[in-house]
């Protein structure tokens, strides 16, 4: 049995050490403020799910973050999540509105673009393809 150990080990440790990749950066965050109740988000959503689930989308840079709103508990996690990722000032500058995607640079935090109801997926697509070019992606 220590023999068993003792080549396990000895394999473990001659296996070459695979380097660590380093972790994706985000470009920009696609930030949904959304609410179960809201009107704007029962037609938003479906359009939000095709964009997220575009293929060539997939490799891009872009971090989809969907902040709840619809009641205190949920309102607590997304201010946290905001916190978290950077946003919490720009975040509760918007107050309870929802229904709408702000599309912003994740290195100033600045808003970039701005999606509702009237925006279809390709519009939106093609708008964050043009962001992520300028911000040199």
């Amino acid at each position: 049995m220590r023999k068993l150990v003792a080549i396990a080990a000895l394999l473990l440790f001659a296996l070459p050490v695979q380097a660590a990749r380093p972790l994706p950066q985000a470009k920009l965050l696609a930030v949904y403020f959304y609410a179960d109740w809201c009107p704007n988000c029962k037609v938003l959503s479906p359009i939000m799910a095709d964009v997220r689930s575009d293929a060539e989308l997939q490799s891009e840079p872009v971090l989809f973050v969907t902040l709840d709103l619809t009641d205190k508990p949920r309102i607590k996690q997304s201010l946290l999540l905001s916190s978290s990722l950077g946003i919490g000032d720009y975040v509760r500058a918007q107050g309870s509105a929802t229904g709408y995607v702000a599309l912003l640079d994740a290195a100033t935090k600045k808003e970039v673009a701005r999606f509702d109801r009237s925006n279809g997926a390709a519009d939106i697509l093609k708008t964050i393809r043009t962001k992520l070019v300028l911000t040199g992606q």
